[in-house]
């Protein structure tokens, strides 16, 4: 079995969340770069790649809450 590793990060200029599974180690990995363009991107959190998926968004989220596709910044 393959020993993933989930990275978990947060731009700090566009709140984006950056999410990178791989079977390097974070040393071995480069720092992301946001679609945003910024690289102010911080590390959040890392656990286990091989973990058990949740359920998509749209089947946990009521209809109210999240417009799914849609910006809520326009």
């Amino acid at each position: 079995m393959w020993n993933w590793t989930k990275y978990d990060y947060l731009c700090t200029d566009c709140d984006a969340l950056i999410e990178i599974t791989t079977l390097k180690d974070r040393s071995e990995c480069f720092q992301p770069l946001c679609t945003c363009g910024s690289v102010n991107v911080i590390n959040i959190g890392v656990s286990d790649g091989n973990a058990p998926l949740f359920e998509p968004v749209i089947k946990v989220t009521p209809p109210q809450l999240v417009k799914i596709n849609t910006n809520p910044y326009n």
